[in-house]
């Protein structure tokens, strides 16, 4: 017999059918080895996924007999009355319903008022598998679990060795040949590039199919199956299903398996749903492991990794409601940040902290509006590509939504000045970001916008306004962010009107008490004149002028500004709706 140490899967269909194949291996292989502490690694590489065993294992009919008694993934029980194959654990997913449906109508009845009595919790997989039936996948899963208990134990055998043989040496599955070879469907839902329309053998018609069952290999699809317990996930987008999966980078089986449990935040938008995938990976891995790993650094993230270490990203499949079918219409890829590592075990708190932060202000806006949607495709690029002049935009065009919004007298978040501060000196990203923030004319004409806009704003707010409030200022500066002389102009008059403001004030109140605003002096304006100066370059230009406005929108560095009307809005992770 011969033992292996390392299988592959290759990238072969561009979506998630291939992560999900890979982590279904890790799982089977973790299975074979016996499970509980054995190690098992899955490594993504430029063109497959590489899984790797801790010591070599030896693949004969007697190891692989295990997986006849489990086939590691659950059958759905979606019918009263319907039964699972003996031996095997279903799920119950008419019970669940029940429940969900009863946590639905206790909503109803809690909004009007009334006492709700303790209800049982939901299994968190029962969100994911209701939109797995939506698909109509659960019959081509439970449909193949049921032939491979059903299986002869011999044939069953022979093939699960030789298709793990054949990944073991860089092969395809599909090119073992087994005599146990059941028909399995090829689902959307497991694998978005079988998707009607999408796969044709020849263009000799206008009908449109999905593969034919004949080229879908059976154990290709039960790895999936297996994968799609451990990583799958999904939104309910209006009428439209989002699904998505957790791409490995490089992690355990430990990691994998703890994934299973984790509820991702619910909500009903794409954009917002794909950042706050990102945001719940990233402080997952930021929360300490169930398991020890032997030494006194309990993260999940280790010292010297970014999220992306881990999970490299999270790929997604869009499936667009036309009413009586919904079939795939995007699929997709957002990456986890690499703009950070953990260098110690006190960033941890601190990355948290910023994480947190930026959810709660993202949470807040409105994909629906156009410009909300803007501002999270923004974010999103930032988030997914480390693109900080997306960010940097980001936060130039917040602060002048924010602005409007407060005029409105609308709820608000603001990002806070010392958490941005660090944000950056961290992350140390290529812009010229940190010479910026930290030079002083740029940070006095940064507090004088702000005293000239959002203070003034709050003052006027509580019936105490005493100067000018300068409306579209963050807008005159965001339009000429890629110009330095017109951006030094703006930037000019504004000061000369400040200075002329605040030498006006101090006439009138001479020697009384009163509120007053600190000059900004010429040396402040040279300062800012010869950052533009050493940074020329039009995008480092309009880096600048998006801080500036960034810098003047924030919060003090104590978090709690009283210049600001904060939203008590919270987020939640259960879906609202069955």
């Amino acid at each position: 017999m011969s033992c292996y140490r390392e299988f592959y899967v290759g990238k072969r269909t561009g979506t998630y059918a291939d992560t999900l194949a890979a982590v279904g291996l890790t799982k089977m292989l973790w299975a074979l080895q016996g499970g509980g502490d054995a190690v098992v690694t899955v490594t993504e590489e430029s063109s497959r996924f590489c899984v790797t065993l801790a010591e070599p294992v030896e693949l004969h009919a007697e190891r692989v007999s295990v997986l006849q008694r489990d086939p590691l993934y659950s059958f759905i029980v979606t019918k009263p009355g319907e039964n699972a194959p003996d031996g095997t654990v279903p799920f119950d997913y008419v019970a669940n319903k029940a429940i969900a449906d009863a946590y639905r109508e206790a909503r109803k009845r809690k909004k009007a008022g009334e006492e709700q009595d303790e209800l049982h919790d939901v299994s968190p997989k029962f969100y994911v598998y209701q939109k797995v039936n939506i698909l109509q996948g659960i019959s081509a899963r439970n449909k193949l679990l049921e032939e491979i208990v059903a299986a002869k134990q011999e044939e069953l055998a022979q093939a699960v060795v030789a298709k793990l043989a054949a990944l073991a040496n860089g092969r395809l599955a599909s090119e073992a040949a087994t005599k146990f070879n059941p028909k399995v469907a090829a689902v959307q839902v497991f694998n978005p590039s079988v998707g009607k329309g999408i796969n044709r053998l020849k263009a000799d018609g206008a009908g449109r199919g999905p593969l034919p069952s004949a080229f879908v290999d059976w154990f290709e699809e039960w790895l999936r199956f297996i994968g799609s317990d451990v990583v799958l996930s999904g939104n309910s987008i209006g009428d439209d299903i989002k699904m998505n999966v957790v791409v490995p980078a490089r992690a355990s089986y430990r990691h994998l398996s703890e994934l299973e449990q984790l509820k991702f935040s619910y909500v009903r938008t794409s954009r917002k749903a794909d950042i706050l995938a990102v945001f719940d990976l990233v402080l997952f891995l930021m929360d300490k492991a169930d398991v020890p790993t032997g030494t006194d650094w309990a993260y999940r993230v280790q010292v010297g990794e970014a999220p992306r270490d881990v999970f490299s990203a999270v790929q997604t499949a869009y499936f667009k409601s036309l009413g009586s079918a919904k079939p795939i219409s995007n699929i997709a890829s957002i990456g986890l940040p690499q703009w950070f590592s953990v260098q110690e075990e006190a960033h941890i708190v601190r990355w948290k902290t910023f994480i947190e932060e930026h959810r709660g202000v993202l949470f807040l806006l409105d994909e629906d509006k156009t410009e909300e949607a803007e501002l999270l495709h923004l974010y999103r690029d930032f988030l997914s590509g480390d693109d900080w002049l997306s960010f940097l935009r980001f936060l130039g065009s917040y602060g002048c939504w924010s602005m409007k919004r407060r005029e409105a007298k609308k709820p608000t978040r603001s990002f806070v000045k010392k958490h941005l501060e660090e944000l950056f000196t961290l992350s140390q990203p290529r812009l010229p970001v940190v010479e910026v923030i930290n030079n002083k004319g740029f940070q006095n004409i940064a507090k004088a916008i702000r005293q000239a806009t959002v203070s003034e704003q709050y003052a006027k707010a509580k019936g105490r306004q005493i100067f000018e409030i300068k409306y579209g200022l963050f807008q005159e500066i965001k339009r000429k962010a890629k110009f330095r002389e017109e951006l030094l102009t703006v930037i000019s008059e504004f000061i000369s009107e400040f200075n002329y403001e605040n030498a006006r004030r101090e006439e009138q109140l001479r020697e009384a008490p009163g509120r007053r605003r600190k000059r900004v002096s010429m040396q402040d304006l040279q300062e800012f004149a010869e950052l533009l100066d050493r940074f020329p370059n039009q995008k480092e230009t309009e880096a600048i002028a998006m801080l500036l406005i960034a810098f003047a929108s924030c919060k003090d560095d104590k978090g709690t500004d009283t210049d600001e009307q904060e939203a008590d809005l919270a987020y939640t992770n259960e879906e609202v709706e069955i």
